[in-house]
């Protein structure tokens, strides 16, 4: 895990201290090693570590830099594999031709390794940078195919001066870029591009009103810093740098089909799917406990980690490597605390538990920093129990985790999509099916009292007659005249068409929370649940297995009988690292609302002060609008920091 960076001139020259300082921004990403590698015009090398930089590394038969253009890659690392020197970055091929940065894993390594060996290629290291360039080289562009894993990676082939840049299948790992004049470059955080002069040091109004309206952010190729793109999950980009800018070719590479039925099809059946899953969830934490330091698991006490922690546990078991560490985050108030069921899980598998108790005085001082890590605003104060449970990973020498992150969006776990099923359900004709697994859901729990059949039922028909419908958020009222009609109308889409949309839409903003909160504090996040193979399987499965016997992800259950505790197994609430929001909001209420009404608050570039002074001092909004507050804080805050205009 690491950070990259470059900068590339079509026609002019670059000073080789912009990508240092584009870096040293991100060193908390890779505190271990850096390096740089510099072609063509590129001045004030000096500035660069000497034992650490290559100058003009030209190969015979390269296609020479002309004098007038210039690149430079950077690198921070973060040594999980192959600690030694012969992991350095940026890394050259045998021959030379391809130089590589990388930031991320491709867990299926050795595999590949051992492919590419047998037909001919030489490694100088056991890293797993080397088997990309190796691929690169033997197979082009179809070698992503073939990775199982998250990366984000720049290649430059230096015989036909040209650049290839990919991220991975679900944007598990960041890649932005920005082009001014006839000048691009990349980076693993948009700090360090804005640092190098790109963008325009605007935020993209538009985009920010979105995210105000709607929570929406990361689901598109814009950013909410204008002039500032990132590069798509499953997307890779081709440049032949002679052509300039303009003429950057961004295309996607992954496109993985989905199952458009919600009843059998002749796919596979129940049986072979329960088996299929079993495998691939047992070896997708297999691969990711490669490692050549210490691994822990993020534990929240939820299915989705704790039966990540039960096979990690499992595993580690049959190979003599010591007990599992795991790490929670717990509060006192024991509304929001899921220690009851992460210490079931410690208990089940012997682990080292390792606890923290985020608290509110703590958050707040902590805002800007976390804020100024995330790189753009954030929906939720719950991404302060994620930076807590890195940051003791950290403090207790643990460089990677496993999480169970993307299981709710893969698996079906988010109860918000139960009426989507039954409807769908409904919609396709299977009436007996819809009523029985309605039935089965009060039973089991999952939908509550307060779920009256009335309401669901609403919200089935809604579903069966094809009809999304979009209510203009709390805070639409308070946008200035030109943001009021913030429209978000989506075609109608069936329920499995949701399911995939979800993985490439609303999930993207939690990779980045992730992402950002691991990455500050120098630990690697490593997700199996986003096992691409896992991810097809449950794409190409029929609707109706999806939720099935009055259950939510029954098959991550099944798995887990006879294995995990059944209080977590069979467990029906759903929190995951959860903060109290309510009572936090209450208690700094008057804090808040003075920040936002200042004369200066950047909000008010959106809002109106007169309109949110009345709104703030409605009782009845920290009940029903805490979310819409937050997002407004947020905003206000993530502008101040930024300096944004």
């Amino acid at each position: 895990m690491c950070g990259i960076a470059g900068v590339i001139s079509c026609r002019s020259s670059l000073d080789a201290a912009v990508v240092k300082e584009m870096t040293d921004l991100v060193s908390y990403r890779g505190p271990d090693d850096e390096g740089f590698a510099c072609w063509g015009n590129v001045r004030n090398t000096a500035s660069l570590p000497a034992q650490k930089f290559v100058s003009n590394p030209l190969q015979p038969g390269s296609a020479r830099v002309t004098n007038d253009s210039a690149l430079a890659l950077g690198h921070r690392r973060l040594s999980i594999l192959d600690l030694t020197d012969a992991g350095h970055q940026p890394m050259a091929s045998m021959d030379g031709r391809f130089w590589i940065v990388f930031n991320g894993e491709i867990y299926n390594y050795k595999e590949l390794r051992t492919e590419l060996q047998a037909i001919g290629s030489s490694f100088v290291s056991t890293s797993d940078t080397e088997v990309i360039l190796s691929a690169y080289a033997t197979w082009g562009e179809d070698c992503l195919h073939r990775f199982n894993g998250m990366w984000a990676f720049v290649i430059y082939d230096s015989f036909n001066h040209s650049l290839f840049a990919s991220r991975d299948r679900f944007g598990v790992k960041p890649f932005y870029y920005a082009v001014a004049g006839d000048r691009m470059a990349f980076a693993s955080e948009i700090k360090q591009l804005r640092a190098a002069g790109f963008g325009t040091g605007r935020a993209d109004k538009r985009r920010v009103a979105e995210f105000l309206h709607y929570g929406t952010v990361n689901e598109s190729s814009h950013t909410l810093f204008e002039g500032i793109r990132q590069l798509l999950p499953g997307h890779a980009l081709r440049w032949h740098i002679a052509d300039g800018p303009k003429r950057i070719d961004a295309f996607r590479y992954y496109a993985p089909d989905f199952n458009r039925q919600m009843g059998s099809n002749g796919g596979f059946s129940l049986d072979e799917y329960r088996d299929r899953f079993n495998f691939l969830l047992s070896d997708a934490v297999r691969l990711r406990l490669r490692s050549d330091v210490p691994v822990g698991v993020a534990l929240s006490g939820g299915l989705d980690s704790s039966s990540v922690a039960m096979l990690a546990s499992e595993q580690l078991r049959e190979h003599s490597a010591g007990p599992l560490k795991t790490f929670t985050s717990c509060f006192e108030d024991k509304r929001y605390d899921e220690w009851e069921f992460a210490s079931s899980i410690v208990k089940a598998t012997g682990a080292q538990p390792y606890q923290v108790f985020p608290d509110m005085d703590r958050i707040w001082e902590e805002m800007e920093g976390l804020t100024w890590h995330q790189d753009e605003p954030f929906r939720s104060p719950s991404v302060y129990a994620g930076w807590n449970v890195m940051r003791l990973a950290h403090q207790n020498d643990i460089k990677v985790l496993l999480e169970g992150q993307g299981a709710d969006e893969v698996l079906v776990g988010y109860h918000r999509n139960i009426p989507d099923f039954l409807g769908a359900l409904v919609r396709s004709g299977h009436f007996l099916a819809a009523l029985r697994e309605y039935r089965a859901l009060r039973r089991t729990g999952v939908l509550t009292a307060s779920e009256s059949p009335a309401r669901v039922s609403g919200k089935i028909l809604r579903s069966a007659a094809g009809v999304t419908l979009f209510r203009q958020s709390p805070v639409g009222r308070m946008f200035r005249p030109e943001y009021r009609t913030i429209d978000r109308e989506l075609p109608s889409r069936s329920f499995q068409q949701m399911l995939f949309t979800e993985i490439f839409g609303y999930m993207q903003s939690l990779l980045r929370h992730g992402d950002r909160n691991s990455m500050a504090f120098s630990v690697e996040s490593r997700l199996p649940f986003l096992d691409y193979r896992l991810v097809e399987l449950f794409l190409k499965m029929p609707g109706i297995y999806k939720l099935r016997d009055g259950w939510t992800k029954p098959f991550a259950r099944e798995a887990m009988r006879n294995l995990m505790p059944e209080n977590v197994r069979l467990r029906v609430t759903k929190l995951g690292f959860a903060t109290p929001e309510p009572v936090w909001y209450r208690t700094a209420i008057q804090s808040l609302r003075q920040s936002l009404l200042a004369s200066d608050a950047p909000i008010q570039n959106w809002i109106d002060r007169a309109l949110l002074s009345d709104w703030l001092g409605d009782q009845s909004f920290r009940r029903e609008s805490g979310s819409t507050l937050w997002r407004i804080f947020s905003v206000n805050l993530w502008m101040k920091i930024f300096a944004l205009a």
